[in-house]
């Protein structure tokens, strides 16, 4: 297939007719020793035995450590993986070998099977998922081998993904190849058949995919549809929800788990589909399953609906990026450096795609409250722990970027000329950023997106319009323009890597200085310090000692001004008003 579309292949798969994969791959180990051993006598000819006997059993060695290891992944017929199959990596080509599909015979006692010698290449490209991935070169001839005689037309001519059989039998057979299909169609342009489509849907896929597959598996499929080889993101999620399958891929906890909180922000209370509610209200339990799996099918419809402002939004953000400066106002012609820190679009996908569900939590089994997001995240697609992390933090601040872009937004649209940044909003986004780190710009297109999207749906309630309309056309170049600006109000206030400033006075400066107990109570004037020192980007250590100074002062004094508050609590009450503050402090442009 990748030959005929021109295109690299990373992998090699070998069928085999007469012996299994872990036979032929030990052949073909024993053959790389013979040739490391002919080698190594070569060499040992040229050179002088005697004077170089050491260097000698140094190259040996090393001919040792390339001889290509055996990796053997069993047969699992539970987790639809029916055949044996050796992998070994050659010449830094990854290379499967795997006996011919279609010749596995079952005994009664047994879920594991053993190989029919006279399985054909046919019986073999009919039990393959795909027609475009059913094509063989044979060694012998060299020459592509379309058992099915649909493979290339369907690859080059129809450009359609098709199975060589039926639909429902082949992701019967193996049900992630209901996931490989919506990356391969998306990967190579291809329109799923509908009997692909149809499958997908139906219940018995939808189960066994639950069941049969590691969710292990699932996410690495996933992964491959993010980020792999001409991966097209948005598409796919689109069509994992199109084929009303995001609720298997991103599973929630299972039944009985209570889960409380909103789907979307305006949705149903979700806690009233929780068992305990059902028993004390004596509702009937299937119905209220109904309803969850309803609420929970709205939230996945508003995602792919996200999704479509995600495209648009981000493409625009780059060309801005790149050119370094805003050329969607004329009136502007500065550049300004375009800063280290980008955009995680593997992140912005996942993080759009789950901001529906953002307020959703579940109790685990030690009684902790636990985002849903992370989850899914976590136990659904396996995803590492980074991602966990990353996406709960995005999600996390999401709203409170929204809300610093809707005053950002409203400044804009007031204020033509460009006014001076307020210190309240440093203060406000520099600790906000200190806590996003590099993923603050990943935050703040999510933002933009749910922001654009709830103000259109604002917008089609007033004209009472339910027509869809593409999303391109929706995001205004006024839109772009005030995501981008603030972009760069944040790279000229130098906020932008804010969170790497080292403090100017260290822990034990401040001990020091301030005459302070060894204790947690130095973290608080540490923090203090970071507080000063985005209120006062060009303030000097000597400045921000003797603010310190006075800070402890009343401190020790109990100043009535204060109302006799320690600093840890005026500071849990300056950041309180912080997060309303914002109206009061627009960033004009």
């Amino acid at each position: 297939r990748d030959k005929i579309l021109n295109q690299a292949s990373h992998d090699v798969d070998v069928a085999l007719d007469i012996m299994s994969g872990l036979q032929f791959a030990t052949i073909v180990q024993r053959y790389l020793i013979y040739q490391q051993e002919q080698q190594e006598k070569d060499t040992k000819k040229e050179d002088d035995i005697t004077s170089n006997s050491s260097s000698s059993s140094t190259s040996s060695k090393k001919m040792k450590q390339k001889t290509p290891k055996i990796a053997v992944i069993s047969a699992n017929p539970s987790q639809s993986k029916h055949l044996e199959t050796a992998t070994m990596n050659i010449h830094s080509v990854d290379v499967d070998f795997v006996h011919l599909r279609g010749g596995e015979v079952y005994t009664s006692d047994s879920r594991i099977p053993t190989l029919k010698e006279n399985a054909t290449a046919l019986d073999d490209a009919l039990r393959r998922d795909f027609t475009v991935n059913s094509l063989f070169y044979n060694l012998r001839t060299k020459k592509v081998e379309d058992y099915t005689g649909r493979g290339i037309p369907d690859l080059l001519t129809h450009k359609i993904l098709a199975t060589p059989i039926d639909a429902g039998l082949t992701f019967h057979d193996d049900p992630l190849r209901v996931l490989r299909a919506i990356r391969f169609g998306v990967r190579y342009d291809l329109t799923l058949s509908e009997e692909i489509v149809n499958a997908a849907k139906s219940k018995e896929v939808h189960d066994s995919l639950h069941v049969k597959v590691s969710r292990e598996r699932v996410g690495k499929e996933l992964e491959a549809m993010l980020t792999g080889k001409n991966a097209k993101p948005a598409t796919a999620l689109k069509l994992i929800n199109d084929l009303k399958l995001a609720g298997c891929i991103f599973s929630f906890p299972p039944k009985g788990t209570t889960v409380q909180g909103m789907i979307q922000d305006d949705g149903i209370d979700y806690s009233e589909f929780s068992l305990p509610a059902v028993m004390h209200d004596h509702g009937n339990v299937d119905n209220v399953e109904a309803a969850a799996a309803h609420a929970r099918e709205n939230g996945w419809v508003e995602a792919s609906e996200l999704l479509k402002y995600t495209c648009p939004l981000l493409d625009s953000f780059h060309k801005c990026v790149e050119k370094g400066t805003n050329n969607m106002n004329a009136k502007e012609n500065n550049t300004i450096d375009v800063p280290a820190t980008k955009v995680d679009s593997r992140l912005l996908y996942l993080s759009t795609f789950l901001h529906p569900f953002r307020k959703l939590a579940y109790i685990d089994s030690k009684k902790k409250t636990i985002p849903i997001t992370t989850y899914i995240i976590k136990d659904s697609i396996k995803f590492p722990n980074r991602d966990v992390s990353s996406i709960s933090t995005i999600l996390k601040y999401i709203d409170e970027m929204r809300s610093i872009l809707v005053d950002y937004f409203t400044s804009t649209k007031e204020k033509n000329q460009e006014q001076s940044i307020s210190s309240l909003w440093r203060l406000k986004v520099g600790t906000m950023l200190r806590s996003l780190k590099d993923l603050w710009v990943t935050t703040l297109l999510v933002a933009a997106v749910a922001e654009i999207r709830s103000s259109h749906m604002n917008d089609m309630e007033e004209d009472n319009d339910n027509s869809t309309t593409n999303a391109i056309d929706i995001i205004s170049n006024n839109d772009i323009d005030s995501v981008f600006r603030l972009y760069q109000d944040i790279q000229r206030s130098n906020l932008d890597y804010c969170w790497k400033i080292r403090p100017l006075l260290d822990g034990k400066a401040l001990v020091k200085s301030l005459e302070l107990p060894r204790g947690p109570g130095v973290g608080i004037y540490v923090e203090e310090q970071v507080r000063w020192m985005l209120l006062n980007p060009n303030g000097s250590k000597n400045d921000c000692e003797e603010h310190l100074k006075s800070v402890r002062k009343r401190e020790l004094e109990g100043s009535a001004s204060e109302g006799g508050q320690s600093l840890e609590n005026r500071q849990k009450g300056d950041e309180k008003s912080t997060k309303h503050c914002s109206k009061k402090a627009h960033i004009g442009t």
